[in-house]
């Protein structure tokens, strides 16, 4: 919890705050039964350098006489500087993986693209409404003219897509690729956005909707967040896309 800023949000399976989730836990009677373990790849900081993000692979191993099975899983951290000047996660998600990590470990960051011109000097509020209506507009145009035409429009080359069992969907080609075969969020709904006060970094949250695709999977409830960074034209673009579906619905029984 030290690493975890007082109002840092994670699903569990609905958004919480992180600390009012964990402060009635109880207590490991040996904190070295189970071990977790994780390791940035992939990170980037806002040009003011007050915002920033980590991902990369998980594990989870039970050291007891059960030995539960080895958990692997991919992680994604927002991270905001504090006035005292340290880093402390104010947002945590993760997906499972079907099985161990097995791709680089060398630390890598998205390429340099300096904007035309430096972004708008908005206030907090405007920044936050200017990225609530990328949402809006994303949605509305994978409702228009469909998702691989929206990916074209707001998705950054280097994208990451995050699906539960399943390793992390990188780059535009490949995001195309996996939508061809799977279904694409069908409706959401952002609940709550933040950003970097420089304006060129933010994250959103909030509910969604799937229908279900071929092979007759189930449609699908849950939260996302969506990581958000302006381009070369100042344009909002899509940087990654998290997915946590909520438990299936237990069908109500007949009275």
């Amino acid at each position: 919890m030290l690493f975890f800023a007082d109002d840092a949000i994670v699903f569990r399976p609905h958004p919480v705050n992180y600390k009012e989730a964990m402060k009635n836990a109880p207590p490991l009677k040996n904190p070295l039964e189970t071990t977790l373990d994780w390791e940035p790849i992939w990170a980037d900081v806002s040009s003011d350098g007050d915002l920033g993000y980590t991902t990369g692979p998980s594990v989870w191993i039970d050291h007891t006489p059960a030995k539960r099975p080895t958990y692997y899983g991919f992680y994604f951290s927002f991270w905001r500087k504090q006035p005292s000047g340290e880093w402390k996660v104010v947002f945590d998600v993760g997906t499972e993986l079907p099985g161990q990590y097995g791709g680089s470990r060398v630390l890598g960051s998205p390429a340099s693209r300096r904007p035309a011109s430096p972004p708008p000097k908005l206030s907090r509020q405007e920044s936050q409404s200017s990225l609530m209506d990328a949402e809006r507009s994303f949605l509305a145009t994978v409702r228009e003219k469909g998702f691989v035409k929206a990916l074209g429009e707001f998705l950054e080359r280097d994208g990451r897509v995050y699906r539960q069992k399943s390793f992390p969907i990188v780059g535009i080609d490949s995001i195309r690729v996996y939508f061809s075969r799977k279904p694409y969020l069908s409706s959401w709904e952002p609940v709550q956005c933040e950003i970097a006060t420089s304006g060129d970094l933010g994250y959103s949250f909030g509910s969604y909707t799937t229908e279900g695709g071929p092979g007759n999977l189930p449609a699908e409830k849950g939260y996302f967040l969506h990581g958000w960074k302006r381009g070369a034209g100042n344009q909002w673009k899509l940087i990654a896309e998290i997915t946590s579906p909520l438990p299936p619905e237990t069908p109500k029984s007949k009275q």
